[in-house]
């Protein structure tokens, strides 16, 4: 048996989560979520409410439901819980057009995002036993820092473009 070394809220931030567990966190993390998705997309509160449920097993969790959440919430838990059952994915929400990027303060956060998986890491390996909470949260500070190093190519590439048209 695994042991935990996170409760359900420290592993809801710290750890990437299941994709069932990550839709039920996206659409709970802000009261009223369930019933703004039920409202805009036109779909029963109370079906939704039970799809959404983990721990409910009488109505499946349907792509066309977790569609609905992640288009709603835009729940980067929900990319990545895709990201982990995959198992050899990454994802990154690219950077906004209309926006000016500070490179330096990007490779700042770049090396911020570096040092939470290192500390991870480490603290991960110190007793030699990596536990699933471990693991699930190095996942997820990897996932983070995936995502920093494409935001900042995709801002580089777009320099490029902007400074070297001939």
């Amino acid at each position: 048996m695994s042991k935990s070394i996170y409760n359900a809220t420290q592993r809801a931030e710290r750890c990437v989560l299941s994709l069932e567990q990550s839709v039920y966190h996206a659409c709970k993390k802000e009261r009223g979520t369930l019933g703004k998705i039920a409202e805009i997309y036109g779909v029963n509160y109370n079906t939704l409410a039970l799809q959404v449920n983990p721990n409910r097993n009488c109505h499946t969790l349907a792509p066309e439901t977790i569609e609905l959440v992640l288009e709603h919430t835009q729940s980067p838990r929900i990319m990545d819980a895709i990201c982990a059952a995959h198992g050899n994915a990454g994802w990154f929400l690219l950077p906004d057009t209309d926006s000016q990027c500070d490179e330096i303060v990007d490779i700042a956060l770049l090396g911020q995002k570096f040092a939470d998986l290192n500390s991870t890491s480490l603290d991960a390996y110190a007793d030699k036993v990596i536990e699933p909470d471990e693991y699930a949260s190095m996942q997820k500070d990897g996932y983070a820092l995936i995502s920093h190093i494409q935001t900042i190519l995709k801002n580089a590439e777009r320099n490029m473009e902007r400074h070297n048209d001939r």
